[in-house]
């Protein structure tokens, strides 16, 4: 017969599959009698072939009933690695994403980029563990699924140490958690199974994931550690008074009234809350005195004021002239961007002052810090609307006032993903007799009022300073701005 010993399988391997010759030639493997009947009918054989006609088929190291492949195990073993690793896909383009396309810092961007290609490579590597646990095609499936492993228990066991440091809920717990509890099985599976076997240089796939995972790791460090700590942001503000005039309708003296801002840092800056103030100072002459008098009222005026006490002046009051908000919550400035407003403030001609005094406060904090939604943060909501955001209860603040809140993220969105939100408070407020305001973060999102406490170490995270001006002219210079 023309087709005798023409078909030949050879011995089960130590994973049960038969490596299939037809015609002395390998034509393939199978793991079962089905498999190697769909290989034969590739090859020109009858789908119904007898495989234990001897004159069609020799076996060798075991006949048609020697089948040891363990179908369950692998099959079990090829759905777990490839669901580990697509999860390993899931959570590292969600977290590389936002910072690839929408980080403020180069070395952000470049972070993200990384953890879109770390992604990728998981997807590769699931296609290589279908091959490894399959029919080994491909010399370096072994050596993909190892990479890939190796990226999620890295990623994973940082995003858990990050956990560690907070200790907050937050969703993806529930992706990370579960995917460094799988990198350990799947690294130990790769271990026993010395995946790496049979791949040409396997010390230089390891220095290569090594360095990417450096490289990964010095981007993290480098974007929310070094550079927001060596760049220093700087804003220099201005108060300046303007040459007074006199209204020839009213009975008011007008004092122009400058205020500016500049960025004059490398980094860029957010207004969170800003006010100016000015102020009329007046005080009771004492003619003969040698002593600073009044102490303790003057001292508890000075604490909120930080009023001078003078020897012939007893203790100084303050009279609002005007107040109000500058830019603005919501306002931001790049390096070297400035702004300025002029204000003109009305003087009854009847006032009794010594001296006007202006001051501007600005709350600000850096871009690269954290990124904040400014098309909510620059709506305003009002204390006295019905069912209105509110920072505080209105009667025990004293005044009503102009709310500003919206989420606020982390630089680096590997914090975002370990951590529950964040939120971004400031307000405005205007009492009886003068003006006030505040800016904060804290994971406050207008249920209740704020929780003072907490905010303090927020704000120390995403550097939230202020910055201070003032300026101070004599009364009688406005009276008499030519002089007496």
């Amino acid at each position: 017969m023309q087709r005798r010993t023409k078909v030949t399988v050879q011995p089960p391997n130590a994973r049960g599959l038969r490596e299939v010759r037809v015609g002395g030639e390998t034509a393939g493997s199978a793991w079962s009698p089905r498999e190697l009947r769909s290989l034969l009918r590739r090859h020109g054989f009858p789908e119904d072939v007898d495989l234990d006609d001897r004159s069609i088929v020799s076996w060798h190291g075991g006949g048609s009933d020697v089948w040891p492949d363990r179908a369950g195990v692998r099959r079990m073993t090829i759905v777990l690695m490839v669901a580990g690793l697509a999860g390993g896909w899931a959570l590292l383009t969600s977290i590389g994403i936002p910072d690839a396309f929408d980080a403020l810092t180069f070395a952000g961007r470049i972070s993200g980029f990384l953890f879109i290609l770390a992604g990728v490579t998981e997807v590769a590597a699931a296609v290589a563990a279908v091959d490894y646990w399959g029919k080994r095609g491909l010399k370096v499936s072994g050596a993909g699924v190892l990479v890939g492993v190796l990226i999620a228990l890295t990623v994973s066991t940082l995003l858990v140490f990050l956990w560690f440091q907070e200790r907050e809920y937050t969703p993806y717990l529930l992706a990370f958690f579960p995917l460094f509890g799988w990198s350990l099985w799947a690294l130990w599976r790769c271990v026993r199974e010395k995946v790496w076997r049979g791949v040409p240089h396997p010390t230089k796939i390891a220095a290569g994931v090594t360095a990417t995972a450096l490289l990964a790791a010095v981007n993290l460090a480098y974007s929310s550690v070094y550079q927001p700590t060596a760049a220093p942001a700087n804003l220099t503000i201005w108060v300046r008074f303007g040459e007074p005039r006199t209204d020839l309708n009213k009975p008011v003296h007008l004092l122009p009234v400058t205020l500016r801002l500049k960025n004059t840092g490398p980094v860029p800056l957010y207004i969170l809350a800003d006010n100016w103030r000015v102020y009329g100072r007046s005080g009771t002459y004492v003619e003969k005195s040698d002593q600073l008098r009044d102490r303790r009222p003057t001292m508890e005026q000075n604490s909120e004021r930080q009023g001078d006490t003078s020897l012939h002046f007893g203790a100084i009051t303050y009279t609002a002239l005007g107040v109000g908000p500058f830019t603005g919550p919501g306002s931001y400035y790049d390096p070297g961007e400035e702004y300025s407003e002029d204000k003109i403030i009305e003087i009854p001609k009847s006032s009794k002052f010594d001296m006007i005094d202006a001051d501007l406060d600005i709350r600000v904090m850096r871009m690269d810090r954290g990124r904040i939604d400014l098309d909510t943060f620059g709506v305003a909501e009002h204390s006295w609307e019905k069912g209105a955001f509110l920072y505080c209860d209105p009667k025990e603040c004293g005044g009503e006032f102009l709310t500003y809140h919206s989420p606020v993220r982390y630089n680096n969105n590997l914090i975002n993903v370990t951590r529950k939100p964040r939120y971004v408070t400031a307000w405005w407020g205007l009492g009886q007799n003068d003006s006030d305001y505040d800016a904060s973060i804290s994971t406050f999102k207008g249920q209740g009022f704020i929780n003072n406490a907490e905010t303090e170490r927020e704000n120390r995270k995403f550097d939230l300073f202020t910055v201070t001006a003032d300026a101070a002219i004599p009364f009688a210079a406005v009276v008499h701005p030519n002089g007496p």
